[in-house]
């Protein structure tokens, strides 16, 4: 996996920025902060992948506290980010949202707050049940350590959990409002850029990626919790205490829940960018951008072949 984790990292931070200028016109912030989210923990992946490649020792404290919390954070920002969009859908299709500057302004701020004040501040509430500062594993970089209690079932496992649910929730409202006034919906808004296919699309990435939240969380939890709940009297705290595993000190099944968080990330990130494409103004997208990055390309050749004949002169 030491080569397709960076590779495959990588190439999903690229796709998942595709969509972001189309969800900023549309002043969707919670799409556009899934896919903030997701290019950031793709790139950490990518970036840790290839500093830990053979490696286990600690070049920098700094960065690894800042990703390791950034990896936490998206635990929640992905549902959370999810929960804005069914909502807004779900007023939007039963027609209860007025359309005005000062609802559209307020909604904004309030889907920033959600999709990146909560999260941050969920990643900071995770210093209660964190017994040592971070661990760091050959081939995969820094983690956060959570401590298997009572306490952190309520502070690192249910939240996303919850989020998740009330996401699938809403986006079943959501669809049963679309299925009762789906015609008078097209036709009130086939001027506007939230078409009836781009409503489905957004339902169905909302659905797809909670699901892979939710798979994630019980992966985490089953590997946290296979010894058991600890006692919450029994917990200590050292935050100047890092451990370092090479891939032979690593637990097999510690190594499967980090390969296995990587791949749903990497899910997660597809699932971003295909239902995106599948809209006729994706593909455009996509194909202007696959366009400038071949004359980019082609004009970066055609320099270094200038400069090759005139060297060779």
């Amino acid at each position: 996996m030491q080569t397709e984790i960076p590779v495959l990292s990588f190439i999903s931070a690229a796709l998942v920025l595709f969509p972001l200028p189309w969800y900023c016109r549309a002043g969707n912030i919670a799409a556009m902060s899934i896919g903030i989210w997701l290019f950031v923990v793709n790139m950490i992946n990518a970036i840790d992948a290839l500093q830990w490649t053979g490696a286990y020792q600690i070049p920098s404290l700094f960065w690894c506290d800042i990703t390791s919390a950034l990896i936490t954070a998206v635990n929640v920002a992905i549902p959370a980010a999810c929960l804005c969009i069914c909502i807004h859908l779900e007023r939007m299709a039963s027609f209860c949202q007025t359309s005005t500057s000062v609802t559209k302004r307020r909604r904004i701020l309030l889907e920033c707050l959600i999709c990146f004040a909560v999260p941050l501040v969920y990643a900071a509430l995770h210093i209660i049940v964190q017994p040592r500062r971070f661990d760091v594993y050959e081939n995969f970089g820094c983690r956060s350590v959570t401590y298997p209690s009572v306490v952190a079932l309520f502070v690192v496992w249910i939240p996303p959990l919850a989020l998740s649910l009330l996401t699938i929730f809403f986006c079943g409202i959501t669809w049963r409002h679309f299925l009762l006034h789906g015609v008078h919906f097209s036709r009130t808004r086939a001027s506007s850029s939230l078409t009836s296919g781009a409503y489905i699309r957004l339902v169905s990435m909302a659905v797809s990626e909670v699901i892979c939240t939710i798979a994630a969380t019980v992966v985490a939890m089953t590997f946290n919790l296979s010894s058991g709940l600890a006692p919450w009297a029994d917990f200590t705290r050292d935050l100047t205490e890092v451990l370092s595993f090479s891939s032979a000190e690593t637990p097999k099944s510690i190594t499967a829940m980090l390969i296995t968080e990587w791949a749903i990330m990497v899910a997660q990130s597809f699932f971003f960018i295909g239902l995106f494409v599948l809209g006729g103004e994706g593909r455009s997208r996509l194909h202007e951008a696959l366009q400038v990055m071949r004359r980019a390309l082609s004009f970066s050749g055609g320099r270094l072949i200038c400069i090759a004949e005139l060297n060779a002169t």
